[in-house]
């Protein structure tokens, strides 16, 4: 993945940027147009809500004949296939005489189009809950007339786990059905620097905060980008903290999008995360909830919004683990959480200069834990050729490395800091961490110390004695 495609120029606040049009996913573009080029090919495009999903499929859809359909979970099907054939119609310049009868007569005419052909339903999940037949109707319809077709269907949803129920479990009805299953992943920090970079967003500093702030979602540089927000206050002022906030009901209109009356459940569930809860037992004690009643909101969280996960020690199997860990993984929702849902009463009465006030006071340490996530994102890459397993690693009695990676000619293990450490800091957090890998069971030997923070005075030094020093300067 490269640059921006850049389109168009904006001024705001004597500001001269580039208007962002469309960013990266070059190997998901190439991938679709060699599917689109042998055709009749089915493809799927799943990824959590706001990663950029639509943006993909509209991108490529230029200069293309094919055609968008969008899921409506506030319609039924009848409604849904009126307007599909009237949209339909528009174009392929159909006469207005032309209708369906049913669901399955609109899937015979879509298979009968007699030049290539794409076809995408956006949000294709939602019909297990509008009209589950259609589904069924559209596997038999593939399996009969899809190899003389001339039709790339694409199907995208945000529900990875009711895309893995309709395509990928071994009972799915479209089992084995997709040429291609692309799951759509957060950008990376150095991604999103270079998409703050032509927002203006000049401080190396702001960059980072608003990277910590709203991770990889590229739906919330969008929202940057329309605000003329050009750093990390600048963003709580106009896109969180006013009346006109975009993005003020955020985390309640996706809740309430997925879980109707429900959503005040997972509300709390998420609260509780945030509140750095994560266990069943800790969760239960924050809500309302018996812990043998969690599983099935855990697993919604999970699967069908993408925003938290189970982890366990990088040393043990998950199945059999007993020391697993809910995350709230999502960093704008983490913050909305710990600061909007916890202070809603300040909040609705537009007490933000309090908000604000206790949210900069705060940061640093806040940020800490979505430091610990960037750099372990960042290492990964950069150690896969010597190791295999990498996570974090802890125990009962709350110790902890904050990265493990372990590999068959030995480890690595790396405490990771939001701050610049002084000589003095470095030997002190080193010695901790030579004791606790001496706790760790199944560790491949010998066993390297590391090391990553803002800066590291003595760095050289540390590195002649065989420590792994990473600065974060070096790793953006």
């Amino acid at each position: 993945m490269n640059a921006l495609e850049i389109h168009n120029n904006y001024k705001y606040n004597d500001y001269e940027c580039n208007y962002i049009k469309f960013y990266g996913r070059q190997d998901e573009l190439s991938l679709l147009t060699m599917l689109h080029e042998k055709a009749p090919s089915f493809a799927v495009i799943t990824g959590r809500r706001r990663i950029g999903k639509t943006e993909l499929i509209k991108e490529f859809l230029k200069g293309k004949d094919g055609i968008y359909l969008y899921v409506d979970p506030h319609k039924n099907i009848d409604i849904l296939i009126a307007e599909y054939t009237s949209y339909i119609r528009e174009v392929l310049s159909l006469p207005q005489y032309i209708s369906f009868p049913t669901p399955e007569a609109f899937l015979e005419f879509l298979f009968g189009i007699e030049r290539p052909f794409i076809v995408v339903f956006d949000e294709f999940q939602r019909f297990l809950d509008i009209y589950p037949a259609f589904i069924s109707q559209l596997q038999n319809m593939w399996d009969l007339k899809g190899k003389e077709s001339h039709l790339f269907l694409i199907a995208s949803g945000s529900s990875v786990g009711m895309i893995q129920k309709i395509f990928i479990d071994t009972k799915a009805p479209l089992f084995r059905r997709a040429d291609s299953i692309i799951t759509l992943k957060p950008f990376q920090a150095s991604e999103c620097f270079s998409i703050l970079d032509d927002l203006c967003v000049n401080n190396r500093e702001e960059k980072l905060r608003l990277y910590l702030l709203f991770g990889g979602i590229i739906y919330y540089y969008h929202i940057l980008e329309k605000y003329g927000c050009h750093s990390f206050e600048e963003a709580l002022d106009r896109v969180i903290l006013s009346n006109l906030a975009p993005l003020s009901q955020e985390m309640s209109a996706m809740l309430i999008e997925e879980f109707g009356g429900g959503h005040t459940t997972y509300y709390e569930i998420l609260g509780a995360l945030a509140d750095g809860r994560s266990t069943q037992k800790t969760i239960a004690d924050l809500t309302h909830i018996a812990p043998s009643s969690l599983p099935p909101y855990l697993t919604e969280l999970s699967d069908i919004l993408g925003i938290i996960e189970y982890r366990v020690p990088v040393t043990e199997e998950r199945f059999h683990s007993k020391m697993g860990r809910y995350l709230l993984k999502d960093p704008f929702i983490r913050f909305y959480c710990r600061y909007i849902y916890r202070n809603m009463t300040l909040y609705q009465h537009g007490r933000y200069d309090l908000l604000k006030q206790k949210i900069l006071d705060e940061w640093n340490d806040f940020a800490g834990w979505q430091v610990e996530e960037m750099v372990r994102e960042l290492l990964v890459p950069r150690l896969a050729t010597d190791y295999e397993r990498f996570g974090s690693w802890w125990n009962r009695r709350g110790d902890e490395i904050d990265l493990l990676a372990i590999g068959s000619a030995g480890s690595l293990a790396v405490e990771i800091k939001n701050r610049e450490l002084s000589y003095e800091d470095t030997e002190i957090i080193l010695k901790n961490l030579e004791v606790k890998t001496g706790m760790v069971k199944r560790l491949t030997y010998p066993v390297t110390l590391g090391i990553a923070a803002r800066t590291v005075e003595g760095r050289d030094i540390f590195t002649n004695k065989g420590v792994k020093v990473f600065e974060l300067n070096e790793l953006i």
